[in-house]
């Protein structure tokens, strides 16, 4: 195991809160390349790390995080996941021109999954970011994915 991936664990929201803060620190250093890791749900960046991967990726910030961007639309799958809210906070510092393609990607992704719950999530980060006003809300995707996720 790697120096990464040790401190990925240590983000684990059942480590003492000194393991933790050090991982935030020492993944704030990260390189750009490998900013998927905090970003891919998988075995070793798991929901007991989000919130706190979701601290270093909104503190590196973009461009530096920009690999990790794809990734982060899947976070919105539960908008009730640990992390999401920082997530919302670190787009809304990152132009519209930037995030509007992995936004409608996974509007389409979601819709095609027929995930109500995804769905509502991205209507969420839309409604959050104020994006409305780019006419997101007029389409024919956005429409559907509120009537999967039966948002009035």
């Amino acid at each position: 195991m790697n120096d990464i991936e040790k401190y990925i664990l240590d983000l684990n929201w059942s480590k003492p809160e000194s393991v933790q803060k050090n991982a935030i620190k020492e993944l704030s250093k990260i390189d750009e390349n490998q900013v998927i890791l905090l970003a891919q749900q998988s075995d070793l960046c798991h929901k007991a790390c989000w919130h706190n991967a979701s601290i270093v990726l909104k503190s590196i910030g973009y461009p530096r995080n920009k690999l990790a961007l794809p990734y982060l639309m899947n976070w919105f799958q539960d908008a009730n996941w640990p992390g999401v809210q920082n997530i919302v906070q670190l787009f809304k510092e990152i132009d519209v021109i930037v995030l509007l393609p992995h936004i409608k990607n996974a509007m389409k992704q979601a819709l095609r999954e027929n995930d109500e719950t995804w769905a509502y999530g991205i209507v969420y980060l839309i409604q959050e970011l104020g994006f409305q006003s780019l006419g997101l809300d007029e389409g024919e995707i956005y429409k559907s994915l509120k009537k999967i996720a039966d948002i009035e």
